[in-house]
């Protein structure tokens, strides 16, 4: 099983959540893919690429050949595609081995430069998803049927995290996320890691931790198409700016 990798060059996305009635993402993504490979990126899709909980299979099924042959364009480019299995992907868990086209995994460490970065999803410090797992599994399905009726549930539950956040007194981390996130991050560092970056909550953002420490979560491509960018050990939370067809 694939978890430790090096790379001076790594680009990582999460939670495209392609096959959600919701995700519009695909085109975006396949522009955003291509490019990262020609620059010499290898690329890291940490979880939720595909959905599974949620799927529509009619929309899957149309957008997934065109995803697997890209992924096979890139590898003739010589780029590795490291994909990290989610919560809604979780079936996944069956499959981790290197396929060729893609390297299926539980996590990465990566070393980078002289610094070593923990890429992993994040949903196992999801205090809802490991406290109430069944309740959590419902409600997934529940949210899945109101994106099918309008997407515009799925802006509001995002409006209202941030509300939330921004009632507590301090500031615990990335705006939107419950503190058990950030304070995750910091353990992982405190096992000698320099950069943590997560997936899941699809709040983009980044927080620095004790001893300059750094916590980044590469956010969703459901609303806007944000990565984290690692080069030769230097992660940078950075926005694809959509091109024209």
């Amino acid at each position: 099983m694939l978890t430790s990798i090096r790379s001076e060059r790594l680009v990582v996305i999460s939670d495209l959540h392609l096959g959600n009635p919701f995700s519009r993402g695909r085109h975006e993504a396949i522009r955003f893919l291509k490019w990262a490979a020609s620059q010499k990126f290898d690329i890291c899709i940490n979880g939720d690429g595909l959905e599974i909980a949620q799927v529509s299979f009619s929309k899957l099924a149309v957008e997934m050949p065109e995803v697997v042959q890209t992924l096979r364009e890139l590898n003739k480019m010589g780029c590795n595609v490291y994909y990290i299995v989610g919560n809604h992907d979780m079936a996944l868990e069956h499959f981790l081995e290197d396929w060729g086209t893609l390297k299926v995994c539980p996590f990465l460490n990566l070393l980078s430069g002289k610094k070593r970065v923990r890429i992993e999803h994040g949903h196992l410090y999801d205090p809802f998803f490991v406290s109430y797992p069944t309740l959590y599994e419902v409600s997934t399905k529940l949210a899945g049927f109101l994106l099918a009726i309008h997407p515009n549930f799925y802006r509001l539950w995002i409006s209202l995290e941030k509300f939330q956040a921004r009632l507590r007194a301090r500031k615990t981390g990335i705006i939107g996320e419950p503190p058990e996130f950030a304070e995750a991050a910091h353990e992982i560092c405190r096992r000698g890691f320099d950069t943590v970056i997560f997936g899941h909550t699809h709040h983009r953002g980044e927080f620095t931790l004790p001893e300059d420490k750094q916590y980044l979560n590469s956010g969703s491509w459901l609303l806007t198409c944000d990565y984290v960018e690692i080069v030769n050990g230097h992660a940078e939370l950075k926005t694809w700016q959509k091109k024209s067809a």
